[in-house]
């Protein structure tokens, strides 16, 4: 009886943490998505099909769509004291300036290649990472 109390027990806290440890997944991934779109998004200012799509995509990911943090604000004066997608933004434009992007059919960096340069590096994981005190509980 105390065997199957202990492993009903251990089962439901390897569910608890799988549960949880998804809902971080879930939440790293928007945001690298969020910056991502934004990373096409801030490159693309011309009116187009494209940018619309991205630009809709970025409302989507971000705090006032599906977003999966908190903004952090003085509750007195309302002031933005932490924003993890204007922290993600700045993050990327950082990485893009830094991106290669280059291309031998091109004289200009490839805006796509380099974004997804950006998106795809174990920086920016890292970067997604230190986020994670921002996550709403409640996912």
């Amino acid at each position: 009886m105390k065997r199957t109390i202990a492993l009903l027990l251990w089962a439901a806290t390897a569910c608890s943490t799988a549960q949880a440890t998804s809902e971080v997944d879930a939440a790293r991934q928007s945001l690298k998505n969020y910056g991502l779109a934004h990373c096409l998004a801030d490159r693309f200012p011309e009116p187009s099909a494209m940018r619309q799509d991205v630009g809709r995509a970025v409302g989507m990911y971000g705090v006032l769509g599906a977003g999966l943090y908190n903004v952090l604000q003085n509750e007195d004066t309302l002031q933005t004291l932490h924003n993890p997608y204007a922290a993600t933004n700045d993050y990327v434009t950082a990485a893009y300036e830094q991106a290669s992007g280059s291309s031998k059919y091109s004289r200009s960096k490839v805006v796509t290649h380099a974004c997804l340069e950006v998106y795809n590096s174990r920086a920016f994981d890292a970067f997604i990472q230190t986020q994670d005190r921002y996550i709403r509980p409640d996912g």
